[in-house]
C-alpha cells in the first residue's frame, strides 16, 4: 500500500530463506514514529541491499520502545507484504519485521472493528439430520464445444500492473478482458477496490462474497491465511454498505482509493472526518471457526445467509447460517454426505433450490458432477446428484458458483475461467446452452455474485483484492 502513507495492509506471510526479490528499486525512509510488537516475540528479518532480499535474523523479544523508521515493500507467495524497519535506543537492536506485527501509536483500533451497537451474539445451535446426498448409478457427461480446450490450467498469481505501480492506491478503473471462449462475451472491470486490512485485523484471503436481499448490504467472508485449510480453519465476515459507500463515490473513477487510503489512515492514527464516513460504511465481525469458506450464498426465498463449515465423505459434513447482525454462525446442520461428496461452492436460485459442483481431477477432462437439493433449519439437508455431469472442468481450482435470477444460468467458477449453464436444463444440456470464458490476468478468482433481481454479477477477485463488475461485450 501507499509508501507515503507508511501502512502494512499485507498479513503475516511465513517466511523461510526469502527468495523473492523487493519489487521497488528503493527502501524509503520514514519519520520515526513510537511503535510497539504486537507479539512477545516477533520475528526480526535483515535485509541484503546487495540482492535486495530478506532473511530470517532473529527474534525481537521486548514489546515496548520502539521506533518504525523505514519501508519497503516484497512479492512473497503473489503477494505484496509490507515490512518496516524498527529501531529500540535501549538495546540498539534493530532490523525489519512484517507491518501486520507492528502497532503504531495513536492507531485505535476501536475506530472501525465494531459497530457503533454491538448486537448480542447468539449462541451457535447444532442439530444432526440423517440426510443423505444421493448419487446417481450412472452418470452421463456433456462434451463441451471447447472440449477442454478452455480448461484453464494451474497458473501462478500476480499482482495487477496498477496494483503495483501504484502501491495499492488505484483511484482509477482496471479492466480483466476475456482471452478466449464462445457464447458467453464478457470481461470485468473494477466496480470497488477493498481493502487489504482494517484496525488489526488483515483482509488479504477474501473466499466469497454475497448481496442482501434488497442489494444494499455486500458480504465478504475472509479466512485466516495463516492456518491450513480445512474444517477447522477461523474466518469472519465483514459487511459493506454498497449502497453507502456507492454514494460516498467509491465506484467513482478518480476516487476509488478511498477504503484504502482510510483504511491506511485508521491503521497509522492519521484519520480525517471522511474516512470515518468511509469506515462507518463497513463493519468487521468476529472470528470464528468457519472451515475454508468459499460458499456464502444468500437464499433469496428465505433471506438466509449460508455457508459450507465442513466437507466430508462418509462421514459428517456440515453447513452453517450466519446471522447477519452478529456477522456469526447461529446455527450448524451436520449430515451425512453417504457416497457421495459436499463441494466447497454454493448458490441459491430464486426458489431456494441450492447448488454445488466438484470435479473428479484437475486435468483438462476432469468430469464436473453437479449437485442440486435444499437446505432447511426445519427439514435439513438434501441434495441429490444431477445424472448429467460435464466432461470437461473450467479450471484446477473449483473456487465459486454464481447464479443470475434474471437469466437463469449457473456459472461455475475456476481461476481464469468460467462455464456457464442454464439451471432450467439440468439433466438435459446441450453443448449449444453452455459457454465457456477464460482470462489472462493471472488473477485468483475468489467468487462470483449476482445482484437478486437484477442482471447485474461481480467478480471478488485477489492480488489485490476487488469487486469488478461483469460487462457484456456487444
Amino acid at each position: 500500500m501507499g509508501l507515503l502513507l507508511g501502512m502494512g495492509l499485507w498479513g503475516e506471510i511465513t517466511v523461510q530463506a526469502a527468495t523473492d526479490m523487493v519489487r521497488w528499486p528503493v527502501v524509503q525512509s520514514l519519520t520515526p514514529r513510537n511503535c510497539e510488537l504486537k507479539a512477545k516475540q516477533t520475528r526480526l528479518y535483515q535485509l541484503n541491499y546487495a540482492t535486495m532480499q530478506v532473511t530470517p535474523r532473529g527474534i525481537a523479544r521486548t514489546t515496548k520502545k520502539w521506533q518504525r523508521t523505514g519501508q519497503v515493500m516484497l512479492t512473497q507467495n503473489g503477494r505484496l507484504v509490507t515490512y518496516w524497519q524498527v529501531h529500540q535506543l535501549r538495546s540498539n537492536q534493530s532490523g525489519w519485521v512484517i507491518a501486520a506485527n507492528v502497532q503504531v501509536t495513536g492507531t485505535r483500533a476501536n475506530d472501525i472493528v465494531t459497530p457503533k451497537r454491538q448486537p448480542m451474539h447468539p449462541v451457535t445451535q447444532y442439530q444432526q439430520v440423517a440426510a443423505v446426498t444421493k448419487t446417481v448409478t450412472k452418470t452421463s457427461y456433456l462434451s463441451l464445444k471447447g472440449a477442454g480446450r478452455y480448461t484453464t490450467n494451474r497458473i501462478l498469481f500476480h499482482p495487477t500492473a496498477a496494483y503495483v505501480a501504484t502501491q495499492g492506491m488505484q483511484s482509477r478503473p482496471d479492466k480483466l478482458m476475456q482471452s478466449g471462449g464462445y457464447r458467453d462475451h464478457y470481461h470485468f472491470k473494477t466496480a470497488l477496490y477493498l481493502p487489504q486490512q482494517l484496525g488489526s485485523r488483515t483482509l488479504n484471503d477474501p473466499q466469497s462474497a454475497t448481496f442482501s436481499a434488497d442489494n444494499r448490504y455486500l458480504y465478504v467472508m475472509y479466512v485466516n491465511d495463516q492456518q491450513v485449510a480445512g474444517a477447522d480453519q477461523t474466518g469472519w465476515v465483514v459487511r459493506y454498505d454498497w449502497q453507502r459507500l456507492m454514494a460516498l463515490g467509491a465506484g467513482q473513477s478518480g476516487k476509488m482509493a478511498m477504503l484504502r487510503v482510510a483504511a491506511a489512515h485508521q491503521f497509522d492514527g492519521t484519520m480525517t472526518a471522511f474516512d470515518r464516513r468511509v469506515l462507518a460504511a463497513i463493519e468487521v465481525g468476529p472470528e470464528f471457526t468457519a472451515g475454508h469458506v468459499q460458499s456464502l450464498a444468500l437464499n433469496p426465498k428465505t433471506n438466509e445467509l449460508w455457508f459450507i463449515a465442513s466437507t466430508a465423505s462418509n462421514q459428517l459434513a456440515s453447513v452453517a447460517r450466519l446471522n447477519p447482525q452478529s456477522l456469526t454462525p447461529d446455527l450448524k446442520i451436520a449430515f451425512a454426505t453417504g457416497s457421495g461428496r459436499l463441494g466447497d461452492e454454493l448458490t441459491f436460485d430464486r426458489a431456494g433450490r441450492a447448488y454445488y459442483w466438484t470435479h473428479a481431477s484437475q486435468l483438462r477432462n476432469g468430469k464436473v458432477n453437479l449437485y442440486r437439493g435444499t437446505i432447511s433449519p426445519s427439514t435439513g439437508v438434501h441434495f441429490e446428484q444431477v445424472s448429467q455431469g460435464l466432461a470437461n472442468n473450467p479450471g484446477f481450482f473449483a473456487q465459486s458458483m454464481g447464479y443470475n435470477e434474471v437469466t437463469g444460468r449457473l456459472y461455475l467458477v475456476a481461476d481464469e475461467s468460467i462455464t456457464s449453464i442454464p439451471a432450467a436444463q439440468l439433466g438435459h444440456l446441450t453443448a449449444s446452452q453452455v459457454g465457456e470464458a477464460n482470462f489472462a490476468g493471472d488473477r485468483e478468482f475468489e467468487g462470483l455474485v449476482f445482484m437478486h433481481r437484477k442482471d447485474v454479477g461481480f467478480l471478488l477477485t485477489n492480488r489485490g483484492i476487488e469487486m469488478m463488475r461483469i460487462v457484456v461485450d456487444k
